[in-house]
């Protein structure tokens, strides 16, 4: 049986048909091939319809503010014949803001190559025979051409075991800053601020975008990459890096908003943390697969509530 709740691709497109429609040039043509896409699966109106409903609660609170003042009023209406071409772009602008809060990561979809959702792990070979291990909600993007093996981890995390043997360097670009391999597999984490490495055999050479020498992570090693520099070199538990592979996350006094955020990543919709338990420290083991009972097990630790909206997001505070 089918379910009822749009997958990530039919949101996607319910996005750029809200983009079409709003933007002014929106003619009887597309109006039809809208409709057609609606009444062909009952998901794609629903996906619609959620981003309607967003679209005018975004909308409301700003003509609110529009009309606080009427000197505000009023020089709107001296400049309205001059201006009335900006309107069919604002709408659009509007849509995307509205598009980008309810799926942050569609524009970093548009410049990936491999995109992942809600997997525990997609493996893929990568064009010079490297394989990459992706986690849910990750997205990269290649460049494999002109002797280059370059990755361009974009969102999420992803574990990389190296062909050798191969002209060119492999590397992993997050964020600016680079690891470039020895002689390994390797471990990359985007986090909310930070980037994490792991070295579970052989060693990278770590290089953040603000640095001027590469510093030398070996099998064991860990280190975390912030402000474009790379941080201390600590010894890891590699099982316990990893363990994400096994459909588990494992942290020590970690913040909850990093917990959260890499839970959310095999979750639906978004999950958002409120007040000051995003950074209160919280140890565990939390299932990958059953996120709802992971969060009640975090807000049962920091003394938090979980409160549902579906299906827009989940909020702890």
């Amino acid at each position: 049986m089918t379910s009822d709740e749009p997958t990530e691709e039919q949101r996607d497109q319910a996005a750029l048909w809200l983009a079409k429609r709003t933007g002014g040039s929106f003619g009887a043509s597309e109006a039809r091939k809208l409709d057609d896409w609606l009444n062909a699966d009952r998901r794609h109106r629903r996906a619609f319809d959620e981003l309607r409903v967003l679209y005018a609660q975004l909308e409301m609170p700003a003509r609110r503010i529009a009309a606080k003042t009427s000197f505000r009023r009023t020089i709107a209406l001296r400049l309205r014949p001059r201006l009335s071409w900006l309107i069919p772009p604002a709408a659009a602008v509007a849509t995307i803001v509205c598009v980008c809060w309810f799926n942050p990561s569609l524009v970093e979809n548009w410049q990936a190559d491999i995109v992942t959702h809600q997997e525990l792990i997609s493996s893929v070979v990568l064009p010079d025979g490297s394989i990459a291990r992706l986690g849910a909600d990750t997205a990269i993007g290649l460049d494999f051409e002109n002797g280059q093996r370059r990755v361009r981890l974009l969102r999420g995390e992803a574990y990389f075991e190296v062909r050798h043997g191969v002209p060119g360097t492999f590397t992993v670009v997050a964020r600016g800053d680079e690891v470039r391999d020895i002689g390994t597999k390797f471990n990359v984490d985007i986090g909310i601020d930070e980037t994490d490495v792991v070295v579970s055999e052989g060693a990278v050479a770590v290089i953040g975008s603000n640095d001027t020498e590469p510093v030398i992570l070996r099998e064991g090693d860990q280190t975390t990459l912030a402000g474009g520099r790379v941080g201390k070199i600590a010894s890891t538990d590699t099982n316990l890096a990893l363990s994400w592979m096994s459909g588990r996350l494992v942290v020590q006094g970690a913040r909850v908003a990093d917990v959260v955020r890499a839970l959310e990543r095999h979750s639906p919709r978004p999950i958002m943390v409120r007040g000051r338990l995003a950074d209160r420290r919280i140890s565990g083991t939390f299932p990958l697969t059953d996120v709802n009972a992971s969060l009640e097990t975090i807000a049962q630790a920091v003394d938090g509530t979980v409160t549902r909206v579906p299906p827009l997001l989940t909020i702890l505070y």
